[in-house]
Parts: structure tokens; sequence; C-alpha cells
């Protein structure tokens, strides 16, 4: 190398050692949500609520990450034969569990910011356009809202009619609010699954 191009490599090393040496490092956070769902049907509309598993929120370099399992057999809408019904499309013996995950998401400013969630329900996933108002940090704690819809027919599942008069809607939509506690120790750097 001459002396002018190891000077220019000097520099761009110097720099990259720089720009990693500043990197903020990942902070891991204990998580739960509450998640509610509603959709429709030509009788009338339904609704539910059900928590998360507990989860971990990551947050590093202004992006934040989640991955979040809920009970599929915990969906519940207030009606015995309906969630017979919802448990039954969603085959909840054989997929107990549903999972979303976000990856790599911009922390949102006060207007909110767009998202892609990564849904996986039984074996199929897709990702998703999820909508992240309200984050809220404080000392002890972050708090936010996401909301996406899904559509039954994507995922392959097709919810029973009633007397081949009572028929579900395809969309579902979601919501959930998010806390993650900043007052518990950090969650361990393995608590987020690859």
């Amino acid at each position: 190398m001459r002396g002018g191009e190891s000077c220019v490599a000097l520099c761009l090393l110097a720099l990259a050692v720089t720009r990693l040496g500043g990197a903020e490092p990942a902070m891991r956070w204990p998580a739960t949500a509450t998640v509610r769902f509603v959709g429709t049907s030509t009788l009338h509309d339904f609704a539910g609520e059900l928590p998360s598993q507990p989860f971990v929120l990551v947050i590093s370099n202004g992006a934040w990450s989640a991955e979040a399992d809920v009970l599929a057999g915990s969906m519940a809408t207030g009606s015995e034969g309906r969630d017979r019904n919802m448990h039954r499309m969603l085959n909840t013996n054989d997929h107990p569990r549903l999972r979303g995950k976000v990856v790599s998401a911009p922390v949102p400013s006060a207007a909110g910011t767009n998202a892609m969630l990564n849904l996986k329900i039984q074996n199929r996933q897709f990702d998703l356009p999820v909508r992240v108002t309200d984050w809220r940090e404080s000392a002890e704690e972050i708090t936010f809202h996401a909301a996406w819809e899904v559509s039954l027919k994507q995922y392959g599942l097709k919810p029973p009619s009633v007397l081949a008069v009572i028929r579900v809607g395809d969309i579902v939509r979601i919501e959930t609010d998010v806390r993650a506690s900043k007052t518990n120790s950090p969650a361990p750097a393995t608590a987020l699954r690859q």
C-alpha cells in the first residue's frame, strides 16, 4: 500500500471502530400485553380479551423488538358455543399458541409509526402491517398501543357457519396494550427467541 492509501484505510478503520464503540447497548425489559380482538358476523359482532405470555421487550439504537405468544385456548368471547367453535377453527389442541414477532421497528415519535408484525397461526405465518401509537417511557416502565387486522382466509381458517345463515366476517381487528417494567432487573440476553 502506498502512503495515501494506507492513511485512507486507517481513517476508515478508525471511523468504523468509533461507530461500533458508540453503539447503544441493548436493553431487555420483562413485558406483558393485554390483547383484544373484535370480529363481525351476520347476527352480531363479537369481542374478547386475553393476556399474552410474559415476554421481553428489547430496545437498542432507536429500535425495538419483541416476540410474544398468546394461548389460543384462552381466547373467549363470553359465549360458550362461539368459543368452542373458535377453538375448533384454531385447532387449539394441536396448535395451542399464536405467536407475534416484531424485529427492529423504529421507536415511534409522538405521531406513532408503522411496523411489520410476523404473525404465526398454526403452521402459517405472514408479515402484517401494524400501527404502533401512544409510546410512553418513564423511569419505571415503557407502554404502547398496537393495532392490526387479520384475514382468516389468509391463514386458511374457515369459521363454521351456524344454521347456514350466521357467518363470521373474514377480518378480525386486533389491538394490544404492552407494558414493560423497567423497575425489575433487565431480562437475560437469551430471553428473545431468534
